[in-house]
């Protein structure tokens, strides 16, 4: 028998999104009004400090890879950061994860490769469209004579590797999990009086949350951003790439 679709029922990944949205607004005024009574000659200690160490630690990310005047984006990758790895973790308390709906990672994906061209045509102008195209270099200078079906493939493929790469592995993660305990619920069911308790599977799961939550959540979420970052600053082109490397 299939199942009737319902576009109207309310998906878990929509409640898990609602949740992560509202860790994110308390943790952010709650760091605001601490900051706000941390006195300027005293060293930051307790929440506040390891929030500044987080926050130092996205904006190191970022001098490395952009130099120092991508420092004002701090702001941005630190909510994408957070935004993704509280979604990649919250599976650990038994909610589904955001990033398990390819909605949502194909939705990620979609900002970083419109974000491709923005800094494109922001560093590059008017040229950026040569990337696009197979030119002939007459006395140091670019002369476009057809587009490049290669690189328009090229271009459409990040975008479908990173949405992928973050949801396969989130997706895959849950799906194992599932299954063990479905596996081990099933074994433990037949066994007289202390089949009522799934043992094996109460036991495991603490290991296998650490890892398919925890170290693979924090690991895409690294890596996510990582990418982000390097297709960004390959899209301002090897000219502004040299002047960073200069400064």
């Amino acid at each position: 028998m299939v199942l009737e679709y319902n576009p109207w029922s309310l998906q878990p990944q929509i409640v898990s999104i609602t949740i992560v949205c509202l860790i994110l607004i308390v943790f952010s005024l709650t760091y605001f009004f601490h900051l706000q009574k941390q006195e300027i000659d005293v060293a930051p200690s307790g929440f506040v400090l390891l929030v500044q160490i987080y926050i130092s630690f996205i904006r190191n990310l970022i001098v490395e890879i952009f130099g120092i005047k991508g420092e004002k984006m701090t702001a941005f990758f630190l909510y994408l950061f957070s935004y993704i790895c509280i979604s990649n973790l919250i599976g650990i308390v038994g909610l589904s994860n955001p990033t398990s709906s390819l909605t949502t990672t194909l939705s990620l994906g979609l900002m970083m490769w419109f974000g491709v061209f923005f800094v494109g045509f922001k560093y590059q102008k008017i040229s950026y469209l040569k990337n696009f195209c197979c030119c002939l270099k007459i006395k140091n200078k670019k002369i476009p004579l057809m587009i490049n079906p290669l690189e328009v493939v090229s271009c459409v493929s990040p975008l479908i590797s990173i949405s992928l790469r973050l949801w396969g592995n989130i997706f895959a993660g849950g799906l194992i999990l599932s299954l063990w305990f479905y596996f081990t619920n099933h074994i433990f069911e037949k066994v007289p009086i202390i089949g009522i308790i799934n043992i094996l599977g109460g036991f495991t799961v603490a290991p296998l949350h650490a890892y398919f939550d925890l170290l693979c959540g924090i690991i895409q979420t690294l890596v996510f951003v990582l990418l982000t970052m390097v297709y960004w600053t390959l899209a301002k082109g090897e000219n502004t790439l040299q002047k960073n490397e200069q400064q």
